[in-house]
Formats: structure tokens, sequence, C-alpha cells
């Protein structure tokens, strides 16, 4: 695993609170003692932050920070979980636009520590034995899992020494107390400790929060800046948490109303249009899409199996519209007709 080890060191970043400046509507951004942090608005539905929606395939996977943000059309990206395995899978639970990565593995004691939200809820919890189910915590629809708890109910707790690597870059996000606002932090090069981290959080907010994977990992792009910290490496990580335009931004893009599950909206030159989908709305970083309706009544279907998707995961048709999908581990089962698809 390409990760770093620990150990201690004396740079300090104080807790004063930082001037920052707006990124775009509901996202702002500061920068001090080698420490840059973004906060972001989960009420504003100027913004959407999420765990990048992952692709059906390992390989397809494998970005670099910068090129999950333009997959993703991001304000802001960040990279997430720790990665090692044949072809950098995510260490633990990941989950993105709740759609459950494809491929993972576990790593007793380092990639445990998981940080779960949605609108207006989130928190930390302990992940081991559920990386690759979709069920657990599933009123979270993003999860992203790092090496250690840094905060939890606004009280500093000792970080995982093994996997926050002293000066050198770390990455770490938090959530917090009222779940309104989502914080990330990336490190310069030579600029982090795991006090400096809680005390910079801790000043933007934070009262639960996380250590993310370090070293030539830690990058933060911002759209119009470009990567904002000095680290020199830029690795390929295979999940990235992302601050997106939301559906009440002029987003160019489709993305599905979070008021509707049968409706679509795209704002474009200022101008705003909605469209209704008879079948229901499936998300996606490229432009959502409508389901024309489920063919042959509700129950599951795998995707391109008479509705739209991807084939390896399996949605689920409620009165006439989609209203969940699940990732399966191996593959997505077609079935005969009159017999539910199912996955293995």
């Amino acid at each position: 695993m390409r990760t770093a080890t620990l150990g201690s060191a004396l740079f300090f970043c104080s807790a004063q609170a930082f001037a920052s400046s707006s990124i775009a509507p509901g996202l702002s951004y500061d920068s001090s003692n080698g420490y840059h942090v973004v906060v972001a608005n989960l009420d504003s539905s100027q913004v959407d932050v999420r765990v990048a929606m992952p692709f059906p395939t390992a390989r397809e996977n494998l970005l670099t920070v910068a090129q999950w943000a333009k997959s993703e059309s991001a304000y802001v990206a960040i990279n997430a979980n720790y990665f090692g395995g044949p072809q950098n899978f995510p260490c633990g639970a990941a989950r993105g636009h709740g759609v459950q990565h494809p491929a993972i593995y576990a790593e007793a004691g380092n990639c445990v520590t998981t940080l779960g939200w949605a609108r207006a809820k989130g928190a930390v919890f302990n992940s081991a034995g559920h990386e690759a189910d979709p069920k657990y915590a599933s009123q979270y629809t993003e999860l992203a899992t790092g090496g250690g708890l840094l905060l939890q109910n606004g009280q500093r707790r000792d970080w995982n020494h093994v996997k926050l690597e002293e000066r050198r870059g770390c990455t770490a996000v938090g959530i917090s107390a009222d779940r309104r606002k989502l914080i990330f932090v990336v490190t310069d090069n030579r600029a982090c400790t795991g006090k400096g981290l809680q005390d910079v959080l801790l000043a933007n907010g934070a009262a639960d929060a996380i250590h993310l994977d370090g070293g030539g990992s830690s990058k933060m792009w911002i759209r119009g800046k470009g990567y904002v910290n000095n680290e020199r490496e830029d690795r390929r990580p295979s999940v990235a948490i992302v601050a997106r335009p939301g559906a009440g931004a002029c987003a160019g893009i489709w993305t599905c109303d979070p008021s509707s599950l049968r409706q679509r909206v795209r704002c474009l030159n200022g101008v705003t249009t909605k469209q209704a989908c008879l079948g229901g709305c499936l998300p996606n970083p490229r432009g959502a899409t409508c389901v024309p309706g489920c063919p042959s009544g509700d129950g599951l279907y795998c995707g391109n199996n008479g509705i739209p998707g991807d084939p390896g995961t399996l949605y689920s048709c409620s009165q006439g519209a989609v209203v969940g999908s699940t990732k399966c581990p191996k593959k997505c089962v077609y079935m005969p007709a009159g017999i539910e698809d199912r996955c293995q």
C-alpha cells in the first residue's frame, strides 16, 4: 500500500479565525501556515458535496484528483481513501451518490474509520466488516474511510500514528456539530501535524473529523486555481471527495432534483430548466439521465436490462420509478422474463 508511516513534529497552526475567500456560492477557501481549508455549506442548494461517483471498473477509477474534478464538473476536489492492492482499490468503505465503490479491500485498524453524510446528516463510525455492504449505514449516500479519528463530539482524539505521517502532506475531512458544514483540509508537503490538523478543523467549525490518505496523495484542486498545495507527487487515488454545482447553481449539466425522484434540473446561461422523468432520475457525473419507466413493473433490474444504467448495478423500481441502486460485488445477473434480476 502506498501510504505513509507516522512520526511526531513541532509545526504549529494556530486556531485563529482565518480570512477566507469565496470559491462559489456555498464554498469558501483560505490558507495559512501551509494548511489549505475549504468549508462547504451543506444547506446550500448551490453546491453538492459528494464522494465522486465510482466508475464501473477499477481501471476507470484510476484518476488524479484533477481528473476526478473534471469528471464531476467540480469546484473543488481532494483525495479520499487510502489505496493499494493490484489496481489501487480503496481501503475501507467508499460510497458516492448512493453507489457503493465496486472494488475495495480491508485493512484492520487502519481503514475502518468512516465519515458518512447526506444533506443535513452525518456521523463518524467504525465500518470494519462492512466495506462492501451497500445496506450498511444506508442513511448516508456518501462514505469516505480514513486512517483514524482526529475529532469526536468536538473533542480532540489521539490520531492513528501509523497512518498520519507528520511533516509531509496530509489530508483530513470533518463535519460540523449541526451537520451543516463539511470542512476539507490539505497541507503543504512539510506542514502536517496531527495537532495542527485538529487546530484548523476546530477553528473552522468541525466537531467530528478523520484523517485521510497522506504523502504524495495529499492534493487539493480548486477550479480556477489548479492544485493549491505544494505536494509534488500527483498520484491516482481511486476515490475523491468533490464539491460540485448543486441543483440551484448554473451547472450546465443535468442533475437529479433533490425535491423529486421523478425530475431532473439544469441551469444553462442563467435559465433553469426542469424535466419530468417518468421512471425516475439516475445521477451521473456526466449528466443525470431520465429513466423512461420500468418496463415490467416494480422489482429489480440490472442496468441496461430494460432501464438505462451501469450493467453491474442492480436498480430497484417502485411505482414505476427507480428508487434505489446497489453495486453488485461481482456482477449483475440478467434473469428470464418474470423473474427479478439479481446480484452475484
